[in-house]
């Protein structure tokens, strides 16, 4: 039912525009060929009087306070609508009102903020990791004319002079900061609070520290000390990582340098090849003599345990034969030991069986040829 009362109404609406349309096309017709006619030098069809007349037909139906105050609204609707931003993932946002910078900091999704000119909105990506190269020209970092970065040449400890290159990795922890106290490039500020961390660092460290084992504290402690330098400048950046590429000394004496640390490495893996082999060997001498003491200990209870139960058994033995001597006269007592000793000796001697059948035995000790001994 509403779809069949709704199409009369559609119907005159499109007829009402196609007759407006068709008078808007008209009269653009007529001006068209009056403005030909008048550069031609001809008399012009329509005086001004029918052309107004022609755009009061065609426009006559509108209500000009209408159409103003509509006009206001949607202007208006528009500059209101204008105040809303959003601010991507990563992002952080800083409002400025009346150029006054609000302290709170805007993080990522949909906001609001006052139409300009009261309210201005500076994002800045808080997630990303810049580089600054210190002492080398990056190929596929792009720098200001005025802004590469130079050679750096530095005095070390004990008076030698080398040459430093270098990277930096930091990213913006406080925009607000990094926006409006910052008066200089950020990355040039990033490449000067290093260049004067090293200075401070090799001041104080000789020449061979530098080029042995002390790189990566000497890493870290330029890490501290740009740091500090960049939260007294309130820059609000934060160094993520710092690399030492090369540390060359002069030319002259570079394959001296070079001597020098190959020996150093050498040294170091002799000692840490000395090390290795001295932690694999004293363990296995520790447990071969943990194991002997331990055998040691357990034959020790062993044979004590051994003893004392013979004991036992003798003086059990003896108890006995003490209470029962009467039975256990000393003849038989003897006789008993005899047998015990000729149960131990005899089955260590050779044993002979001859025949007496003729009621005579010939032992042989010796031969006869030598000694003419012989039993009978």
């Amino acid at each position: 039912m509403e779809t069949t009362d709704n199409q009369p109404l559609e119907n005159t609406k499109l007829r009402i525009v196609t007759k407006q349309l068709k008078k808007i096309v008209t009269f653009l017709t007529k001006w068209k060929s009056s403005s030909e006619s008048s550069g031609k030098g001809g008399e012009p069809k329509k005086d001004k009087t029918a052309i107004l007349v022609d755009l009061k037909n065609a426009f006559g139906h509108i209500n000009p306070k209408k159409t103003i105050i509509l006009l206001i609204v949607g202007v208006l609707a528009t500059y209101l609508l204008s105040g809303v931003y959003t601010v991507n993932p990563g992002e952080q946002a800083v409002v400025r009102r009346f150029g006054a910078v609000l302290p709170q900091v805007v993080s990522e999704g949909l906001h609001y903020r006052l139409p300009f000119p009261i309210d201005q909105v500076q994002k800045v990506n808080v997630s990303e990791i810049r580089r600054a190269d210190i002492g080398m020209l990056l190929p596929e970092h792009i720098h200001q004319p005025n802004e590469e970065p130079q050679d750096i040449q530095l005095l070390t400890g004990d008076e030698n002079i080398v040459t430093v290159k270098a990277i930096v990795h930091y990213k913006v922890k406080d925009p607000i900061q990094f926006l409006y106290d910052v008066a200089t490039n950020s990355e040039q500020l990033m490449r000067l609070s290093v260049e004067a961390a090293f200075v401070r660092l090799m001041a104080n460290t000789p020449i061979d520290a530098i080029l042995g084992n002390e790189k990566v504290s000497a890493q870290n402690a330029i890490i501290s000390f740009a740091q500090e330098a960049l939260d007294t400048y309130q820059s609000g950046m934060q160094i993520t990582a710092f690399n030492i590429q090369t540390i060359e000394p002069p030319k002259p004496v570079s394959a001296a340098f070079l001597d020098v640390t190959t020996a150093r490495e050498e040294k170091e893996t002799l000692i840490n090849e000395a090390n290795g082999y001295y932690n694999s060997l004293i363990p296995q001498a520790r447990s071969k003599a943990n194991k002997l003491v331990s055998n040691s200990e357990s034959y020790k209870e062993e044979q004590i345990s051994r003893a004392i139960g013979d004991t036992k058994k003798f003086l059990s033995m003896l108890a006995e034969y003490q209470n029962n001597i009467e039975i256990y006269s000393t003849d038989t007592t003897k006789y008993r030991m005899l047998l015990e000793t000729l149960d131990k000796v005899l089955p260590k001697l050779k044993m002979y069986i001859l025949d007496s059948s003729d009621g005579s035995i010939d032992i042989k000790l010796f031969d006869p040829k030598t000694s003419g001994i012989g039993i009978s």
